[in-house]
């Protein structure tokens, strides 16, 4: 199993709802995409800029199929716009 955990850090003026509107399909397409076991968004409840994807796949090739998909190339574009240094990836194995 492969965990996956994408942090983020929202720009000045971009708001929850600005992340929102573009991470709710991303996380629900994702969710039904093969292999995976979880998807979830987290924002920070100490620094409310801070957001984390976790989630969890059955190995790496359904990991790579996932990266690949519509949903997925085209939400971490729009989404990395609206960060200060893009996604900070850290996969895990089991």
């Amino acid at each position: 199993m492969i965990r996956l955990n994408a942090f983020f850090t929202l720009k000045e003026g971009v708001s929850t709802e600005d992340v929102l509107a573009i991470t709710n399909e991303l996380v629900a397409k994702s969710r039904q995409d093969e292999g995976n076991i979880g998807y979830d968004l987290y924002q920070s409840t100490t620094n409310p800029r801070v957001f984390m994807f976790c989630e969890s796949w059955e190995n790496a090739k359904v990991l790579d199929k996932h990266s690949k998909a519509h949903h997925f190339t085209a939400a971490v574009p729009k989404l990395g716009e609206l960060t200060t240094d893009g996604l900070k990836i850290e996969n895990f194995e089991k």
